[in-house]
């Protein structure tokens, strides 16, 4: 059976819709708190087809996060979650029965976004914990760093519209 790395490696993301903008999230600090939540959170039972089960906090306000996003963006995980972002996270944030595509990355993301884009415009939100390597200066997007201890709940999502779309998106 061939190992993890190897199947992952012939993982190819669909292309989401065309036209609109990327959202690329990541998991962990964005939708779910490991640590201590600074904004009120639940705690979620989650687990991917039972293969593995985690009790995690994920802030209040998330799932209307992830649909404004949704409703602007065509979404990407970029998570060391991988196919299992959609599907551990479906009911607790309202996402649609298609999985959404994953970037199969965990650490320095940056230059498979930028290939994934492939010139599109792209807001890739994530904590800060994924960069190993310092980001350049002109990345080629909008790249919005979360405090771990807040996710999605702790942004101002019309500031991300205007980077990314421009004033009075």
């Amino acid at each position: 059976m061939p190992s993890p790395a190897a199947l992952l490696a012939k993982y190819t993301p669909a292309a989401v819709t065309a036209g609109r903008p990327l959202a690329v999230l990541g998991v962990d600090g964005v939708v779910v708190l490991e640590g201590e939540a600074r904004v009120p959170a639940r705690l979620e039972h989650l687990s991917a087809r039972g293969k593995w089960v985690r009790d995690l906090q994920v802030p209040d306000g998330t799932r209307e996060a992830v649909a404004h996003l949704a409703r602007r963006y065509g979404i990407v995980w970029a998570s060391e979650w991988g196919p299992n972002a959609h599907l551990a996270l479906a009911g607790v944030l309202g996402l649609p029965a298609a999985p959404w595509p994953y970037l199969p990355v965990q650490f320095n993301k940056l230059a498979a976004i930028r290939e994934y884009a492939a010139g599109r415009p792209w807001v890739w939100i994530d904590d800060p914990v994924v960069d190993l390597d310092p980001l350049p200066g002109e990345p080629g997007g909008v790249i919005v760093r979360v405090d771990p201890a807040r996710g999605l709940a702790g942004l101002d999502l019309s500031v991300i519209d205007e980077a990314v779309f421009g004033p009075a998106a």
